[in-house]
């Protein structure tokens, strides 16, 4: 195991090593297997631990993307957030931080990206509804199911401070767990530091991703925060 996810995470109780290394393997083995998760995690904490849990998975052959929510507050952010973190896996390089939607979108007829992703992506189709963050946003979830499954291969996403994504949009969650339930190549972990709101998003039964993940708690973290 890393050196680094053997480190107590800040903001919670140190877990005994043996319990921590239950959980790295126990999530490890159930995202490899396509079974989504969700727990509760400080962001500092849960990007340490997913360096760790995804470095295993892609020595396994996996594709591994990580996206945070943190700063997100619009559904074009969400999108342009999302289209970066997919479409790397095949381009290879990041988007400029502070590239607006509408300039990705254009930045996709370079010749030395279309040359990679002109396979998964119908970029006429994009430039054409770039003024629609909606369409956009279900071309996007939908790559997240092309590339791996073009390449027999299975994406793990690791999604930080998810519980943000409640507060974008009423019909968002709606929109994402039609999709979502389809996928068989694409493996969730929905991570997020405000307990009784992930609680709530995975577990009351009025809500879109009611039972879409398994709830794990991490060693250290109270049960109900």
């Amino acid at each position: 195991m890393d050196d680094d996810m053997t480190n107590p995470h800040e903001g919670i109780a140190p877990a005994p090593p043996a319990q921590y290394d239950r959980f790295v393997r126990e999530l490890e083995e159930r995202l490899y297997d396509g079974c989504s998760v969700t727990f509760t995690l400080p962001h500092h904490s849960s990007t340490l631990l997913a360096r760790g849990v995804l470095s295993r998975l892609e020595a396994r052959g996996c594709y591994t993307a990580e996206i945070d929510l943190s700063n997100v507050s619009t559904i074009e952010e969400l999108t342009l957030l999302l289209l970066q973190t997919v479409l790397q896996l095949r381009i290879g390089i990041s988007a400029l931080p502070n590239s607006s939607l509408n300039d990705f979108i254009d930045s996709l007829s370079r010749p030395e990206i279309r040359a990679k992703i002109k396979d998964v992506v119908d970029i006429p189709y994009v430039q054409s509804v770039k003024e629609s963050p909606l369409e956009l946003l279900d071309e996007s979830i939908s790559l997240l199911q092309r590339i791996p499954e073009q390449s027999k291969a299975r994406l793990v996403v690791w999604f930080h401070e998810f519980q943000v994504i409640h507060k974008i949009d009423d019909l968002l969650l709606k929109r994402l767990r039609a999709t979502f339930q389809h996928q068989t190549h694409v493996t969730y972990a929905f991570v997020g530091s405000d307990p009784d709101l992930m609680r709530t998003l995975f577990a009351d039964q009025h809500e879109a991703l009611y039972r879409f993940a398994v709830m794990l708690q991490y060693p250290g973290v109270r049960a109900g925060g």
